[in-house]
């Protein structure tokens, strides 16, 4: 019976991760798809996303930072996407949207970053330190063999500055934010922030093992 009860359990939470991509998909494709045409004179936010939401047919939801701003919205745009709508009405304002536990949240962009941050722990070992060079057999004819064999010198190399060139190459200024997280721990190289800057860690180190 336990053994039933797991296997549900896990057949359940698959389904509701499934349902979740499906829902996130739909809604991506209705932000990217929906084109729209408005008129709007110093209208409230609300009246504005209320027609929103009638036409896309969304769960759009104000967060309370937002509300606070009073945002009056002045848009004139002709056949443009629902996502260009958002952008024009919010990024003047410092907000964003976030699609969250199947709803469409208006928030300001410091909340965005905050709930789309995640730490990942990148495996920096292996270009940690530059290939040792090794010296090799010496040819010297003054000697009576001819050849001298040599000892390796100090191989240990330098360690490569993996942290600084993330904070330099990745992330704008964004590391001084003392929210995020960027440190090398036994060449272990511990980030947290948004997705958008794993992805440009991911480049850096690809492009450094490329260059090793």
């Amino acid at each position: 019976m336990k053994t039933i009860a797991v296997v549900t359990a896990l057949l359940l939470s698959g389904s509701f991760a499934f349902a979740q991509d499906n829902t996130r998909t739909e809604v991506e494709g209705r932000l990217n798809n929906i084109k729209i045409t408005l008129d709007f004179q110093n209208a409230p936010l609300d009246q504005v996303v209320d027609y929103l939401r009638e036409i896309s047919g969304l769960n759009i939801f104000v967060d309370a930072k937002v509300r606070e701003k009073n945002l009056m919205v002045t848009l004139k745009v002709t056949e443009i996407s629902l996502r260009g709508v958002f952008s024009f009405m919010l990024k003047p304002h410092n907000c964003d949207i976030l699609f969250k536990d199947g709803v469409l949240q208006l928030m300001t962009k410091e909340d965005v970053a905050d709930k789309t941050m995640k730490m990942e722990i990148y495996d920096c070992r292996d270009i940690l330190y530059p290939i040792a060079n090794f010296p090799g057999v010496d040819i010297d004819l003054s000697t009576l063999s001819g050849v001298v064999v040599t000892q390796p010198e100090d191989t240990s190399g330098s360690e490569i500055p993996i942290e600084e060139m993330v904070r330099t190459h990745t992330g704008g200024r964004s590391w001084d934010d003392g929210k995020v997280v960027c440190k090398m721990q036994n060449g272990l190289l511990v980030i947290k922030h948004t997705p958008e800057v794993h992805k440009q860690v991911r480049r850096l180190l690809d492009l450094l093992r490329a260059n090793k």
